[in-house]
């Protein structure tokens, strides 16, 4: 080869480098006031945002001891209310169970909600000549589902194991949870209910039923009156516990009236995804990641947006997924995504919030 050639190779091999660096998106940290606010948890370390919820189109989280809005993705957020005035009576400082991690934002649409789970209470947040007034909406009988051992603990505060999402139904929540102890597989990620009326819980279904997600779109008209669950129905597992395959994957449609999923709303097996073998250190061996997680709704564009394989996807439910942004390998498990003005936001669990790069999603999809 001669030095002519080397140096045109030379400089085509620095163009390529440039432009899959250029390429090369990830999903950045949702929170990016830090310097506005300055919230620290108990312990002196910096607050995390624990909860989010679209509410009449603006952006409502949870950020250490604040309740906050933004009106736009990248206005300075709202304060909205102090969450210590919720419950003035309760001083929760020394409490190994309350943590502000513990207030879960939901809605039906028509109201905003505040869930302390510590508590067992619900509230519904008015809003009035520009101030919030909290209205205790109900008090939860954790008693009534007993196998969960959800007990009042000590200091008159109660220990809970709620994941995910809430979605509300008339008067009634729906939700994911687990056994406090965790010793009984049967009880890891049931489907429960609660009645707001008389605060009684049930449980609907159990680890077997396969229920991994909970997800609410209650904040799109649309799907005020709907439960929805994603669904693995087919998973193969080797002898010491790990997951190689899972298939019959859907986000499903749940009958409330007979506690079953009624129909496939998206049939993740149609959507042409192809799992990639990752190696697991700690067993030593390759292994598939076939779940997907974080489902949000677009309602104008009217696609679904989901994680899977570190990838964020976009798909209409009938032509194949489109992947669009990578995902960080520091990003574990995710509870739920959101999709608000244009942008896909997903939540981790107990940590950080993303927000992802829409660059590669088309005009139309935005």
């Amino acid at each position: 080869m001669t030095t002519r050639w080397k140096r045109l190779t030379a400089l085509m091999l620095i163009l390529l480098t440039l432009l899959n660096a250029g390429s090369a998106l990830a999903a950045e940290e949702f929170w990016k006031w830090g310097d506005v606010y300055e919230e620290t948890n108990a312990n002196g370390i910096p607050a995390r945002v624990t909860s989010l919820q679209v509410f009449q189109d603006e952006l409502y989280f949870v950020y250490g001891g604040l309740l906050l809005k933004c009106h736009e993705p990248d206005a300075i957020p709202e304060k909205v209310f102090e969450l210590k005035n919720l419950l003035p009576e309760y001083d929760g400082e020394n409490s190994p169970y309350a943590s502000y991690k513990d207030y879960l934002l939901f809605t039906d649409g028509d109201a905003l909600y505040i869930f302390v789970k510590f508590m067992a209470r619900i509230y519904r947040l008015d809003f009035e000549d520009g101030t919030v007034k909290p209205k205790l909406r109900s008090t939860l009988d954790y008693s009534s589902v007993p196998e969960l051992a959800w007990d009042l603990q000590d200091d008159e505060t109660y220990v809970s194991d709620v994941h995910g999402q809430i979605v509300k139904i008339g008067d009634k929540i729906y939700m994911r949870g687990s056994q406090w102890q965790r010793t009984d597989y049967q009880l890891n990620g049931c489907l429960i209910c609660f009645s707001l009326k008389t605060g009684k819980g049930e449980i609907l279904a159990y680890r077997d039923d396969e229920i991994d997600a909970v997800i609410s779109w209650q904040e799109n008209p649309e799907w005020t009156s709907t439960l929805l669950v994603y669904q693995e129905r087919d998973r193969k597992t080797d002898s010491d516990g790990t997951i190689y395959h899972v298939g019959n994957r859907s986000v499903s449609v749940y009958n409330t009236e007979e506690n079953v999923s009624s129909y496939k709303l998206i049939d993740i097996e149609n959507l042409c995804l192809e799992n990639q073998a990752k190696y697991d250190l700690d067993f030593g061996a390759y292994y598939y990641n076939s779940s997907c997680s974080g489902f949000a709704w677009d309602s104008e564009s009217q696609r679904f947006f989901f994680l899977h394989d570190n990838i964020a996807w976009y798909t209409d439910g009938m032509m194949p997924a489109r992947g669009f942004d990578e995902i960080p390998d520091s990003v574990d498990y995710v509870e739920y995504g959101l999709f608000w003005k244009g942008y896909y936001y997903f939540k981790e669990y107990d940590w950080d919030v993303y927000v992802c790069d829409m660059s590669r999603v088309p005009q139309s999809a935005q």
